[in-house]
This record gives structure tokens, C-alpha cells and sequence, in this order.
């Protein structure tokens, strides 16, 4: 991928085939812009009214323009979406995916078609009722594909809206971070001046992990739901498609049944005049073959989107998944970066005076403590010391442990009771 500041991409790949028409079957370093995807796209739409395509992927993502991981997820997508047109039987035997890959300079598509309907007559057969349909699986599949389509496009916004939130949450605790650290110059005791400034810095970290998390959250479930809306409007626009294709067949239906009635008139007319029964004829000949078309091509339509109604279903699971997966574990690994930045002053903020940091809570008996090494990791690879929980792993042979012995059995466990507890928490070390 090559991208000269903030404009479109320009994708570079290899493609390699086996179909025939084609040139040779290797083509290497290919240009395409983002803007001429489009155009293939555009027409593969238009010329292909039994398949769902697949929208292409934006031209930037939330992690932003210029960035590694922006490149790498721009990549990942055109990549997803090559797999995909590729490995449709129908599309990638279409005419334009041989012009797209074999032209030298540039792409524009050599043959256009428009829609079945376009523009205000298109809003106009929205409003009808839907003809009727013999086929009550995609009958069916559409309202759901619409929902899908405004629900996704709602996360979208909520999930850029709750980004923006996070990012001046980020700003804000730098700020405070720079507000405590000019706390220094109030303090005369050298452990409360290294303190205000270790936690300063601190929450200024805190800060910076905010904004990481706004990214990672705009970047995965964002980008993501946002392609699955547009994935979803495409599959609505390609049913409705299919709508007016059956009322176009219903149309030339009726169109036969007038000229087959017209031409029994003429046949049943007492003066038969030749030129116009063949006039007849021939205007009825040529309304069967449009139906027969038409019916061909609604028959056609209607079994491979079928076909194709569980490829996209099960495409969207994926990629809804695959987002999922990776917006937990960069939310975990947020969690423990902003831990492990509030562990790395635990010893600064009880070591800020002689009797551990303590003393402005009335807790000035308590002993010093002294800093150790390794004190302020929790995550390790056995669990989390300030739960307690240890991560095991039961194999095939594992016996769950006994039940609890009777409360009356002597068993030898110290009464732990609230007096208790609050010692052993008051001298705990986290």
C-alpha cells in the first residue's frame, strides 16, 4: 500500500489465475486506487443482480492515516475482500474482473449498466407492497437484513461517540497529572515531593492509556460494524432489486395476456386483415420471449441469492466475531497497562514519609516499609495476586476437591473474625 499524506491508498498486489480469456496466468505489482475499487465494484453490482458483492473496505480506519496499524488493517480488509470476489463462481467470470486485472494504466469500467431503478422511481416502488414471492426465504430475509443495516450503522455512531468521550476523558487526566506535579512546590518533606511527582506522571500515563482505548475500541468494533452496515444495505438494495425484477415479470405478463387476447380477437374477427394479424404475431412473439427472459432471470436471481444468503450470513458472523475476539483482549491489555502504571507508585506513595505514608489518616504506628523488588507486579503468569485467584488447569483425570468439613469439626483453621480481618488487611502490602 502507498499513501502520499491523507489521500486514498493506492493497493499494489500480484493475482494469479487459472481461468481462461485471460492474458497469462501471472500478473505482478498491480496499481489499483482506491477510487477505481469502487468502480469495479459499482459495476459488478449493477451487472450482477444474483449476488450479494461485497462492499470495499474505506480507504482509512479509526487507527489513523499514516499509522502502522492503520496500514496493516487497510491491508487485512482489501486482502478479505479480494478473497471474497475471487471466490464467488459469478463474479470473478465477469468480463470487468479481466479488465480490472490486466489493465496496464488505470481501470474504468468498459461496459455500464444502471440498476433495474434508480432515483425517484426507485423511492416510489420502496413505498409498494413487495409483489408476491414464491420464495419465503428471501421473503423473509430482508426486514432482518434491514434492521441489521440501521443497528450496525447506530453501534457505529454510539461506538465513535463513546471514542470521542474516552479521548477527553485521556485529555483530562493529563491535565490533572500536570496539576499534580506542580504539587511539588507545596511540599517542604522530600518522600511527599517525590510522591506528588511519581503520581503526576502516573496519571498522565493513565491518560495516554485512555486514548489508546478509544482507538482500539473505534478501530474493532467501530470499523467493524460500520463495513457490516454498508455489507447490509448492499443486501437489502440486492433484494429490492430482485423486487422489481418480479414486477417487471408480473408486468410482462400481463403485457402477453393482452397481445395473446388482441390477436384472438383478430383471429375471431369476421374481415381478417393480414397485416395486422401478423403485427399481432409478431408483438405477441416478442412479449413471450421478454417473459421467458425475465423468467429466466428472476428464477436464476432467486436460487443462487438463496446460495449466497448463508455465505454472507456466515461471513458477517466472522468478521462480528473475529472484532469481538480482538476488542477483548485489547480492552484486558488496556486494564493491565493502566494496573501495572498505578502499581508502579505503590511504594512511592507509602514510602512518602517515616511511618509509610500513612500517618495523615491517624495510621502513624505503623512500621516503615521498605521498598522490594518485584513489589509492584501482580500479573503474573499464575494469576492475580490482588484477587487471589490462580489460574489451573484440570485435565482428563481431575477429582474435584472434597466438600467443607462440618462447621462443628475441629480442623484446626484460626477464627477469622472482623477484628481479625482488619489486621491482616492493614498489614497487607498492597
Amino acid at each position: 500500500m502507498e499513501r502520499a499524506g491523507k489521500k486514498p491508498p493506492v493497493i499494489k498486489f500480484d493475482a494469479y489465475t487459472n481461468l481462461p480469456r485471460f492474458r497469462t496466468t501471472h500478473f505482478r505489482d498491480i496499481r489499483r486506487t482506491h477510487g477505481e475499487f469502487i468502480k469495479l465494484f459499482r459495476h459488478l453490482s449493477s451487472a450482477n443482480p444474483e449476488c450479494f458483492v461485497p462492499t470495499v473496505p474505506p480507504d482509512t480506519t479509526a487507527a489513523g492515516p499514516g499509522t502502522d496499524e492503520d496500514e496493516f488493517r487497510i491491508k487485512a480488509n482489501f486482502q478479505k475482500w479480494l478473497d471474497r470476489i475471487t471466490g464467488d463462481a459469478i463474479l470473478v467470470r465477469d468480463e470487468e474482473m479481466m479488465y480490472f486485472i490486466e489493465s496496464d494504466f488505470g481501470y474504468t469500467p468498459l461496459t455500464k449498466r444502471k440498476p433495474p431503478a434508480t432515483g425517484v422511481r426507485r423511492k416510489a416502488i420502496k413505498q409498494l407492497q413487495p409483489p408476491p414471492d414464491d420464495c419465503s426465504e428471501l421473503f423473509d430475509f430482508r426486514p432482518p437484513a434491514k434492521r441489521f443495516y440501521l443497528v450496525a450503522a447506530d453501534v457505529k455512531q454510539r461506538v465513535d461517540r463513546l471514542a470521542r468521550i474516552r479521548r477527553n476523558l485521556g485529555v483530562a487526566e493529563i491535565e490533572l497529572g500536570h496539576r499534580f506535579s506542580s504539587m511539588t512546590s507545596l511540599e517542604s518533606q522530600a518522600g511527599m515531593i517525590n510522591m506528588w511527582k511519581k503520581l503526576g506522571k502516573t496519571v498522565m500515563n493513565v491518560g495516554d492509556v485512555q486514548a489508546m482505548r478509544a482507538t482500539a475500541e473505534a478501530a474493532t468494533i467501530g470499523d467493524t460494524a460500520y463495513w457490516l452496515s454498508n455489507s447490509a444495505y448492499i443486501v437489502k438494495e440486492t433484494l429490492t432489486n430482485r423486487h422489481i425484477l418480479m414486477r417487471d415479470l408480473l408486468a410482462a405478463q400481463a403485457t402477453s395476456k393482452s397481445k395473446h387476447a388482441t390477436a384472438a380477437r383478430l383471429r375471431s374477427s369476421s374481415t381478417i386483415n393480414p397485416l395486422r394479424v401478423d403485427e399481432a404475431l409478431s408483438t405477441l412473439e416478442e412479449a413471450k420471449q421478454v417473459e421467458a427472459a425475465l423468467t429466466a432471470k428472476v428464477n436464476r436471481v432467486t436460487a443462487n441469492l438463496v446460495r449466497q444468503k448463508h455465505d454472507w450470513i456466515a461471513n458477517a458472523e466472522t468478521d462480528l466475531e473475529a472484532a469481538i475476539v480482538e476488542y477483548v483482549g485489547r480492552m484486558i491489555d488496556a486494564e493491565r497497562r493502566t494496573l501495572a502504571v498505578w502499581e508502579s507508585i505503590r511504594t512511592d506513595v507509602r514510602a512518602a514519609d517515616g511511618s509509610g505514608g500513612l500517618s495523615r489518616l491517624g495510621r502513624a504506628e505503623l512500621p516503615p516499609v521498605v521498598k522490594r523488588a518485584g513489589a509492584s507486579h501482580s500479573q503474573g503468569p499464575k494469576g492475580d495476586s490482588w484477587s487471589g485467584d490462580r489460574r489451573t488447569y484440570h485435565g482428563a483425570g481431575y477429582v474435584p476437591p472434597p466438600p467443607f468439613a462440618d462447621e462443628d469439626a475441629d480442623d484446626g483453621l484460626s477464627e477469622v473474625d472482623a477484628r481479625n480481618a482488619a489486621s491482616l488487611l492493614a498489614g497487607s502490602t498492597f
